[in-house]
């Protein structure tokens, strides 16, 4: 059975002669992994193919059960205008959803997050705050949200006064307790920084620069040893 829905073009690699494999982001199956039959021209002379590449919003027709499915039609809507910062840092969040988001399992929220991330990048918004609220939600949506309430040990309330440690996959810690556990030593956050990442308030230097270093553990916890081939593109300029 064909099934037609929106989709959003992850990444593109050829395929054979003129076919390719095209991995997009769908509300109803996350992320969608298809072969597209004449995809690409024969040879750099032809025009004719479908316009089929990361940033591309549309619609998408599908079939197959496997994990590889035949794409046999894709109709633009949108491309997603971006340059400079903004598209390294687009090309960042497709690759996040790439390596995270998992294969053939709904994800609308996901889906209409990664839409309204984009354009925000394509409307010249904040590339920090933009790229900082994308990292916490794509946490939350695959399972792994930071607890930014509570001490992971004590179960008290963060308090703003107070320092803690942060440990990935476990959370915030009293700057005594994570101080004295054994093992690699951990970052420390203010009380007051972390309930202002949290609430989204990106607003102070201080809270931005805390934040990409927390979501930065976060992921690498989730993503493993392999490095992300994107960050390369603009290094710490985000």
């Amino acid at each position: 059975m064909r099934t037609t829905e929106p989709a959003l073009i992850l990444h593109v690699r050829p395929y054979r002669e003129t076919s390719a494999i095209v991995q997009c982001l769908t509300p109803s199956q996350g992320r969608l992994a298809g072969v597209m039959r004449g995809a690409r021209p024969k040879s750099t002379k032809q025009t004719r193919g479908v316009k089929v590449q990361p940033f591309y919003f549309g619609e998408v027709t599908y079939f197959g059960n496997t994990n590889l499915a035949t794409v046999s039609g894709f109709e633009s809507i949108h491309f997603f205008q971006l340059q400079g910062v903004t598209l390294y840092s687009g090309f960042y969040l497709l690759e996040l959803l790439t390596r995270l988001v998992p294969e053939r399992e709904a994800e609308e929220g996901l889906f209409r997050d990664t839409l309204a991330a984009l354009q925000q990048l394509e409307a010249g918004a904040e590339v920090e705050i933009c790229l900082r609220r994308f990292e916490l939600q794509l946490l939350e949506h695959l399972g792994y949200g930071v607890n930014f309430e509570f001490d992971a040990q004590s179960g008290e309330l963060i308090d703003p006064g107070a320092h803690y440690g942060f440990v990935p996959a476990l959370g915030f810690l009293e700057n005594s307790v994570s101080a004295g556990s054994a093992g690699p030593p951990v970052t420390t956050y203010a009380g007051a920084t972390i309930l202002a990442i949290a609430a989204r308030d990106f607003a102070d230097p201080t809270v931005r620069k805390a934040a990409k270093l927390l979501l930065r553990e976060s992921l690498a916890e989730v993503l493993g040893p392999k490095p992300l081939t994107s960050r390369a593109l603009f290094k710490d300029t985000t």
